[in-house]
């Protein structure tokens, strides 16, 4: 079985006990197909970075899950027939990465974080050299001032 994640997005003028009946119906879809649910989160409602339709919000709602074909193919299928969804995507989780958050998880719940003030890693940018990566260019004022026609030729 596969490990897959669905985001939806749904349209925002519904109240907020009309989304969750929505959720808790495509949540549904998950085990009748022989699938399982780990988790749905809800985003709520944020700006759309285009128009979709009339809206600019949407009230987004991420679900993950493992199952087989069927069970995506049902759940993509009863997204794109419902009035409501303006968007949905599916992607499949890497085992490798979803194992790194895990462990990722784990080490910030311990509090074992290996980037400090003092050690490496510590500045946000830690490939860069105190001049700001630029080398012995310097930074642009080697190129004159161009409103005084200073410069290049």
């Amino acid at each position: 079985m596969a490990k897959l994640e669905t985001l939806y997005i749904v349209q925002p003028q519904l109240a907020d006990e009309q989304v969750d009946e929505l959720i808790r119906g495509f949540d549904a879809v998950i085990p009748e197909n022989k699938g399982t649910l780990i988790k749905t989160d809800k985003w709520g409602k944020r700006r759309l970075a285009y128009r979709i339709g009339r809206h600019w919000e949407g009230y987004y709602v991420v679900s993950e899950y493992e199952g087989e074909g069927s069970t995506q193919k049902e759940l993509e299928r009863r997204l794109r027939i419902h009035e409501h969804v303006l968007r949905h995507l599916t992607t499949s989780v890497d085992p490798r990465m979803a194992a790194e958050l895990v462990r990722r998880a784990e080490r910030e719940k311990r509090g074992d974080d290996r980037r400090d003030d003092e050690g490496w890693g510590g500045d946000r940018y830690g490939d860069r050299d105190d001049d700001g990566g630029r080398g012995r260019r310097g930074g642009r004022g080697d190129r004159g001032d161009r409103d005084r026609g200073e410069g290049r030729s």
